[in-house]
């Protein structure tokens, strides 16, 4: 990620929030610092299109709304992210949201690290986050991270296209076979 450095700090989120509205580019917002958010690869783009189809109809039941990678986390910490795909609580603000139930990142070689590492460290500050996938769009490798009841996080790592995922909290499963179907 890409550093932009500013001659002040923004002084509100809606300075940030204006910025952002005339921005070609999008920007996460980390201790106060902006970060440019680089373009996705065609595989990474086929990975969200097909989690959005098979999400969708799962959630037309629930009390869950479904976001895409134009809408934002706010974090307990005041620091903004634009994961690529948001199922959070309804009732959220216009430009963000602070109840994600379920946090989806697509990787590539340039977030893969800070994705696994320092955003799962802020992402686990959501107390209604229960889940958090990490999915390899060039490989089938998805990285499932999940809250217990003791309020532990575990992860489990599933490699085969016939493996399913379980999210018993949302009531659904995903299939990787529809996850990486081109």
């Amino acid at each position: 990620m890409k550093e932009v450095v500013l001659s002040k700090p923004f002084d509100t989120e809606e300075e940030y929030f204006a910025f952002e509205e005339k921005s070609e580019l999008k920007h996460e917002y980390i201790n106060s610092t902006l970060f440019e958010m680089s373009g996705v690869s065609k595989y990474h783009n086929f990975t969200v299109i097909n989690l959005v189809v098979l999400l969708k109809p799962l959630l037309s039941k629930t009390d869950v709304d479904l976001y895409l990678d134009g809408y934002k986390v706010r974090t307990p910490d005041g620091n903004f992210f634009y994961p690529d795909i948001i199922l959070s609580k309804k009732g959220t603000e216009k430009y963000y949201t602070e109840e994600p139930v379920l946090l989806v990142e697509v990787l590539s070689d340039t977030t893969r690290t800070f994705d696994l590492t320092d955003k799962f460290i802020q992402y686990r500050k959501f107390r209604s986050l229960q889940y958090y996938l990490c999915i390899e769009p060039e490989q089938t490798r998805v990285h499932f991270y999940y809250r217990e009841e003791e309020n532990e996080w575990q992860v489990e790592t599933y490699t085969k296209i016939e493996d399913v995922i379980n999210l018993p909290k949302l009531g659904i499963s995903l299939q990787l076979k529809d996850i990486y179907q081109s």
